[in-house]
């Protein structure tokens, strides 16, 4: 089935109706993409302390990650070696050890087995560890992979790294998250991700804060040319890296990206009237116009972080027609509620952008599952990164596990 929909795939154009609506396709999507690539799991500042866990799945694989008792972070298939029972149920808590609630059998944090009642004197207890699963946390970002033999992260991390590391989202706390549950394939919300053409015609509270990029216009040319301008100029005095200030969508990586964009002038953030939402800038800024930090990978994650919040997203595809979205807006650690910020109006910018993304993917889904759908051409001009995601989802698909 796979290769039969790579056949009719056409680059420049987008993917075939069945590709959406195949579980066929899905499973494989499984395999090849989110257990062979570093997946956005969720934040340092969730496992801050020995003990703390949080569990996922990634490709349909019950996962956990764990902070053991010298602070390093570790990740295990959450499946019991005794009958595959899962072991950690909740989605976040603090254990001393790991306790399947099914016989008992406790796990050292460090995915030893330490107890496995009744199991007779001859049992070995070392055989039966917890399966390791590679992990990695960057800037307050924590990855994980399941493959057998990942490749390293050092390309997104020095790729992100320069962009993310001044936000200080190792230095935040979660001030809202919100799970958004849709039915329709977790590719629509990818793919619409990846460019702004929709943007004018349904995000006007979001255009009217940042600059509609690859436009026309010669006024807002020369405006964007100004105000990138004098943004390089004063980025660069307080010691930000300025070699990927741009306001454009594009991107030349391969499974990645970052950069950091101006907000329109006299504004400092993304929020509904520019200003800022929160009185404790993130990262030790002085100044709250420092733009927004973008970055995203292929997989399932984006990041919009601003200098009063940072705003981050996960994808989880739950089957071919459910994906679960969850959002995440950080402020510093130090930022109290009530008095530095209220989480209703840290959350309102992003929240009203993703709401009309979400009708904008339902819509889609009708058509695109519809018998007679054909798909039709990217624009070359405003939809390039689609186009590259594509190419980058048929290569992936093509690819030996």
């Amino acid at each position: 089935m796979t290769v039969q929909l790579l056949g009719e795939y056409r680059p420049g154009y987008g993917l075939p109706r069945e590709s959406y609506l195949s579980e066929a396709v899905y499973a494989e999507e499984q395999a090849r993409i989110f257990r062979s690539n570093w997946f956005f799991a969720g934040h340092s500042i969730e496992l801050a302390g020995a003990g703390a866990y949080l569990t996922l799945d990634v490709g349909n694989v019950p996962v956990v990650i764990v902070r053991d008792s010298g602070g390093v972070l570790r990740g295990y298939l959450n499946i019991c070696r005794h009958r595959g029972s899962i072991i950690c149920t909740s989605e976040q808590g603090r254990a001393a050890r790991l306790t399947c609630p099914y016989h008992s059998w406790t796990y050292a944090l460090d995915g030893a087995l330490i107890a496995a009642p009744m199991m007779g004197a001859g049992f070995d207890k070392a055989a039966h560890g917890l399966k390791p699963v590679q992990v990695a946390e960057f800037d307050g970002l924590v990855f994980v992979n399941l493959a057998e033999d990942p490749a390293p992260i050092d390309a997104l991390r020095d790729h992100l790294s320069p962009i993310l590391s001044p936000q200080g989202m190792d230095r935040a706390k979660i001030a809202v998250m919100r799970d958004y549950t849709l039915d329709l394939n977790w590719k629509l919300v990818v793919e619409n991700n990846r460019e702004c053409y929709h943007c004018k015609a349904n995000h006007p509270e979001y255009v009217s804060v940042q600059y509609d990029t690859e436009n026309d216009n010669p006024a807002l040319q020369a405006e964007i040319a100004e105000r990138l301008a004098d943004c390089s100029v004063r980025w660069e005095k307080a010691g930000l890296d300025t070699s990927r200030v741009n306001t454009s969508s594009d991107s030349t990586a391969d499974w990645f990206r970052a950069n950091r964009t101006p907000v329109r002038r006299d504004m400092v953030t993304e929020s509904p009237d520019g200003q800022a939402v929160c009185a404790v800038l993130m990262g030790g800024f002085n100044d709250p116009d420092m733009g927004t930090a973008r970055a995203n990978t292929n997989i399932n994650f984006w990041c919009h972080a601003n200098a009063d919040y940072a705003h981050n997203v996960r994808i989880t595809p739950v089957s071919p027609t459910r994906t679960i979205v969850r959002g995440y807006w950080l402020v510093d650690e130090k930022a109290e509620e009530g008095r530095d910020y209220d989480a209703d109006q840290v959350a309102a910018f992003h929240h009203q952008v993703m709401m009309e993304d979400w009708e904008i993917c339902r819509r889609q889904w009708r058509g695109v599952t519809a018998p007679g759908f054909e798909p039709g051409p990217y624009s070359p001009l405003k939809e390039q990164n689609v186009d590259r995601y594509i190419r980058w989802y048929a290569g992936q698909m093509r690819s030996t596990v």
